[in-house]
């Protein structure tokens, strides 16, 4: 009688947690009242050699190669500080941000972690300096996918801003799971 209560609630905590992860999940979509969804995308134009920085990037860790992401995105936007892109579908980064009195938001930059998000030593960061206007009516706002040329040594060398809207859109609808209306936010780059 003791072990079938033992298992009653070791199933009860796994059904708790698994629900609880789900209620997460769709949360992040779902910004709160006052706030927007920024969406978008950071690319490469070609591919970084992880393989080759792997002993380097690693060395000193317990990190297990195969076991963690190569890669970390984190956006940092001036209205709040190092705010987590949290990484959805197809590479997307969410960040939930409440626009600022004149109704803008501004991207400083983009910090990037190889294999382990701990070590700062493993970091590197990409420019971002972008005011974007949210028009008054938004919840999910585009911004596009930022796609940068890097050199070996992983300094920004090269840039371009992509439009894929259409796509965004039918990505973000699927991941939700339902149709919603994305806005294309209106981008100033920095000189």
């Amino acid at each position: 009688m003791q072990n079938k209560s033992k298992f009653f609630i070791f199933l009860l905590m796994i059904l708790c947690s698994g629900s609880l992860y789900a209620a997460k999940a769709k949360n992040r979509a779902e910004p709160k009242r006052g706030k927007i969804l920024v969406i978008g995308k950071i690319a490469y134009s070609q591919p970084i050699d992880t393989a080759a920085r792997e002993e380097a990037f690693t060395a000193g860790t317990k990190w297990q190669p195969g076991k963690e992401k190569d890669f970390w995105h984190k956006a940092n936007f001036k209205e709040s500080s190092n705010t987590e892109a949290t990484e959805g579908l197809d590479g997307y980064f969410y960040a939930e941000l409440k626009p600022s009195k004149d109704g803008t938001v501004h991207l400083n930059s983009f910090s990037v972690a190889m294999f382990s998000s701990v070590n700062w030593y493993n970091q590197f960061n990409l420019p971002g300096e972008v005011t974007i206007n949210v028009p008054d009516d938004a919840v999910y706002l585009y911004i596009g996918t930022f796609e940068y040329e890097l050199d070996y040594a992983l300094r920004t060398v090269g840039f371009r801003h992509l439009d894929e809207y259409e796509r965004a859109q039918k990505d973000l609808s699927r991941e939700i799971g339902k149709e919603i209306e994305l806005y294309r936010g209106v981008l100033k780059f920095d000189e």
